[in-house]
């Protein structure tokens, strides 16, 4: 019997050596996702010939942006939903599953992007640019979203949930997730990293409370807090004489350099502000999507957080490009997801510290996915994963996302794209073998 036991022993080692890292000790209840092509698709039946491979070869569902600016382009409430009713039939021909994500972001201009998508123009009628659109520091403008301190903007995302679903009520049992998009490259998030505002990688960025909007969004946050200007003045040892003097950082890099924000009590109060604005804009557009989505599909909701990765460890302004973006303190973000009813993604799994695509040495992608995962299984978060850049040719990317999986117990990963799994006569290439390899569920 001992011998018997021994050989089975033996066996069994010998076949989990042969498993890859992701079916080793992966969620039971994970699953792959592939997101598809940003370009419109114009050749339906090759697209279902490639959804077809992936559906045979383990993939569970597709996901999808849903642009705002095609969907309600022409106007204030007039929809048309005829491309993505297609597209909705395709995928439901292939066997695979959909995930919708409501991008109401523009598409171009971040990385990756290989389109020019943007939000609806004629929602800039609705008010002035210094009420809806984003300001940094620098004094860029940018349009990428709708800015969260704008009364309008869950008005203008509610009449598009509703929408939706009167028009996808019929695909309930083909949609098994709905994502929102809270902010650029639809993240909750701020756009402080924008070729567009003159920033290059790995710098930190530029805050993004610089319009009259974020200005008296401000102000009247800090009113609600100390009551009196006094007790502004005592909190931060200024001389302030009025409410409108209370202003966001004007010293750029030396608000992180001189430790301004790790230390002042204005910079604590500045950064809480920054974040919370996220948080209740996260909390709003969740509410409308579970009041518009829960009767119809009653499936789960999500968002996501980017991998700010870059700063974590620098030793001049450690973290500065999280804090940049509006991430100040995950703790209390995810606590918002918790309270939100939300999965959460987080992206950069296919990176490790030290080694993420020519990052400064202390650039510590790998130490953030496992806080991240660890703050989500705190608090019974649904946790999913993606890549932050293209795996082509990267089977490394493959491997660490793979043990990120695993490791850290997620309920599935979307790859990002569908794109580099396909050459350009539809063979499956490289890059999609190592997804099966690496990344289908047990």
């Amino acid at each position: 019997m001992k011998k018997l036991w021994c050989v089975f022993l033996a066996l069994s080692l010998v076949f989990t050596a042969f498993l890859s890292p992701a079916q080793a000790g992966t969620n039971e209840n994970y699953k792959l996702y592939v997101m598809a092509p940003l370009k419109k698709i114009t050749d339906w039946e090759d697209f279902k010939k490639k959804l077809d491979q992936l559906k045979a070869n383990g993939v569970y569902a597709l996901t999808t942006d849903i642009w705002w600016g095609l969907v309600e382009g022409e106007g204030d409430n007039q929809f048309d939903w005829s491309y993505y009713r297609k597209y909705a039939e395709v995928v439901e021909a292939s066997g695979l599953k959909w995930v919708p994500i409501l991008s109401t972001h523009q598409c171009g201009g971040n990385v990756g992007d290989q389109c020019d998508y943007p939000i609806p123009t004629w929602l800039w009628n609705k008010d002035k640019l210094e009420n809806m659109a984003f300001k940094s520091e620098s004094g860029y403008i940018n349009q990428e979203a709708l800015a969260p301190w704008w009364k309008g903007t869950e008005k203008q995302y509610d009449e598009l949930y509703k929408s939706f679903a009167r028009h996808f009520a019929d695909k309930r049992e083909l949609i098994v997730k709905i994502y929102l998009s809270g902010g650029p490259a639809g993240e909750i998030r701020y756009p402080s990293y924008q070729g567009g505002d003159s920033w290059e990688y790995p710098e930190r960025g530029k805050l993004q409370a610089y319009s009259e909007g974020a200005g008296r969004d401000f102000q009247q946050a800090m009113r609600k807090k100390y009551a009196t200007i006094k007790n502004v003045n005592d909190a931060w040892g200024k001389k302030l004489r009025s409410w409108e003097d209370i202003e966001p950082p004007n010293n750029r890099d030396a608000f992180f350099t001189t430790g301004e924000v790790y230390h002042s009590q204005y910079g604590k109060d500045f950064m809480m502000w920054y974040q919370g604005v996220l948080e209740q804009h996260l909390s709003k557009i969740a509410k409308t999507a579970h009041k518009r989505f829960d009767p119809l599909f009653n499936v789960p909701i999500g968002a996501k957080i980017s991998g700010v990765h870059w700063k974590m460890n620098d030793p001049v302004m450690p973290h500065s490009a999280e804090y940049s973006a509006g991430y100040y303190n995950y703790a209390k973000l995810l606590d918002q997801f918790k309270a939100s009813r939300l999965a959460l993604t987080f992206t950069c799994l296919e990176m490790k510290d030290n080694q993420a695509y020519e990052s400064p040495y202390y650039s510590a992608p790998e130490t953030l996915v496992v806080q991240i995962a660890n703050l989500a299984k705190e608090r019974g978060i649904s946790l999913n994963g993606e890549n932050a850049l293209a795996l082509t040719g990267n089977e490394w990317g493959f491997k660490n996302a793979a043990e990120k999986i695993s490791t850290n117990r997620f309920d599935g990963f979307t790859l990002l794209r569908m794109d580099y799994l396909f050459d350009s006569e539809g063979t499956r290439t490289n890059e999609f073998n190592m997804m099966i390899h690496y990344l289908t569920s047990p």
